[in-house]
């Protein structure tokens, strides 16, 4: 069965990296994601090119008021990479097990990926076994290489700025499943930068790609910590703090924990290691003297200027130049914008998607920065059509 599972797992495995865009109805959107709070959030997509991938062994394992933080904070394209789908877990709600658990959960996860804020949810084909203690078996019954394999081609496809792991990759993670998740996603942080690892996906099409930053989750305070991330703060669109909306949305997970919801009020602070770093390299800037950090994007220039260092060439001056003009666009947005008008920030969002579209044609043999723009025009177009309040279903009717 397990092999079985896998296959129809791989097969399907480029929808489901898409799948919380296709498997999630609307009924289960958070109402904030509506309306003029909606809007202001996708506005906030446009003042940043920053974008982070967390990754964990299961549904449940994510640090959802960090995902929630990162998106409905500050802006940044979020993707999560869950390996498994969780299906050898007790069911709280019923009596489906295996396979039918691992479709429940599955769902179960990209709705509470909507409350986290999640652009893309990815999995592996990996097949969870049940608990084990060890990292040399759940690496022995996964394939260890195949494993590497999938996760470098995510990272490869998606091309996070950050990447930030779950789990350390050692006996502290304590489940087997979550040593591997730590120990795979340290390697293939190096890995996918390497044209000469996996070069199939290299003819197929895909390009090398090196997050500029690696982080570790479930460091302790008294431990050697780079960031300290307080989700407790208070968010005004969401009228909850971060943390409490992420569990809120963690509650739909309901085959785990049988759809509690325990809000927490006060500060819920996290720490995060930086493992690797390529930014002063890249941008030439120096790490404090501290050591410590106040975001996970420090030293990187957030704003859509930023590209310019992604490109092989030095950028035309009117590359530049449009650029500028798609930042002051984005500013005269949120200046216009209002929670009776959200419509009002329309025409400086449509001149900011105009200028984009330009630099996309002058850019076009660059493909770094055609994908980094191709995402920066989707989010503009999600932006303007939440501030005009248009909403698209397709409906289809037996003949």
């Amino acid at each position: 069965m397990v092999h079985a599972v896998a296959e129809v797992k791989r097969t399907a495995l480029a929808l489901l990296c898409c799948s919380w865009i296709l498997g999630v109805g609307r009924s289960q959107a958070p109402p904030q994601d509506g309306g003029a709070p909606g809007a202001w959030q996708k506005m906030l997509k446009l003042r940043t090119i920053a974008s982070l991938m967390h990754t964990t062994a299961h549904p449940d394992d994510e640090h959802g008021g960090m995902l929630a933080k990162i998106s409905r904070g500050e802006g940044a394209r979020v993707s999560l990479l869950t390996l498994t789908r969780g299906e050898s877990g007790d069911n709280a709600i019923g009596s489906e097990l295996f396979d039918s658990l691992g479709l429940i959960r599955t769902e179960e996860l990209l709705v509470s990926g909507r409350y986290y804020g999640i652009d893309r949810q990815y999995f592996t084909t990996a097949v969870d076994f049940g608990f084990s203690k060890r990292l040399d078996e759940t690496l022995d019954k996964w394939g260890r290489d195949n494993l590497l394999r999938e996760v470098v081609r995510i990272i490869r496809t998606d091309r996070p700025l950050v990447l930030v792991s779950r789990f350390h990759g050692n006996a502290r993670d304590g489940h087997g499943n979550h040593q591997a998740a730590g120990l795979i996603t340290l390697e293939a942080w190096k890995a996918a930068g390497d044209p000469a690892i996996f070069p199939e996906q290299i003819r197929e099409g895909l390009r090398p790609w090196q997050p500029w930053k690696l982080y570790m989750g479930g460091v302790r305070e008294n431990e050697d910590w780079t960031l300290r991330l307080d989700t407790g703060e208070y968010s005004p669109a969401l009228g909850e703090s971060y943390d409490t909306f992420a569990r809120l949305g963690l509650s739909f997970q309901r085959s785990q924990n049988s759809g509690r919801f325990n809000p927490q009020a006060g500060p819920s602070v996290a720490y995060y290691k930086r493992l690797e770093t390529l930014v002063p390299q890249i941008v030439g800037t120096t790490a404090s003297a501290s050591g410590k950090e106040t975001s996970f994007f420090d030293g990187i220039e957030p704003r859509i200027e930023g590209i310019s260092r992604m490109v092989r060439a030095p950028v035309p001056q009117n590359v530049t130049a449009l650029l500028r003009d798609v930042d002051r666009h984005v500013e005269a947005a949120f200046t216009a914008f209002t929670m009776y008008d959200p419509a009002a920030a329309v025409p400086s969002l449509a001149r900011g998607l105009g200028r984009v579209r330009e630099a996309l044609a002058l850019l076009k043999d660059e493909p770094e920065a055609v994908f980094r723009l191709q995402v920066k025009e989707d989010q503009f177009m999600d932006a303007i059509n939440a501030a005009l309040g248009l909403d698209l279903s397709a409906v289809a009717q037996p003949a």
